[in-house]
């Protein structure tokens, strides 16, 4: 983690900046990923692993009813497929 984050720090300013064991805590991870991967699609998926996508505030997102970590299946897959069932919440 610090070798990556280290490139964006000079190296007068990245004494404090690196990660110990006590500041690399799981939320400050999931922050750290987040900026990481901001535009490789990652986030929703981080977000569900960490168990804050429907219980979290950010940006314009706010909490949200559990049945969202799933997306629905689409009516296209169930009509050639009748032995899918959507996904709760969706019906």
């Amino acid at each position: 983690m610090n070798d990556c984050k280290k490139r964006a720090f000079t190296d007068a300013n990245w004494a404090t900046r690196a990660y110990t064991p006590g500041t690399l805590t799981l939320n400050e991870l999931l922050s750290e990923r987040g900026r990481e991967f901001i535009f490789e699609g990652f986030r929703r998926n981080d977000l569900i692993r960490f168990g804050k996508f429907t219980t979290e505030s950010w940006w314009d997102h706010t909490p949200s009813a559990a049945f969202r970590n799933l997306y629905p299946i689409p009516q296209v897959q169930r009509t050639l497929n009748e032995n899918l069932a959507q996904n709760p919440g969706y019906n």
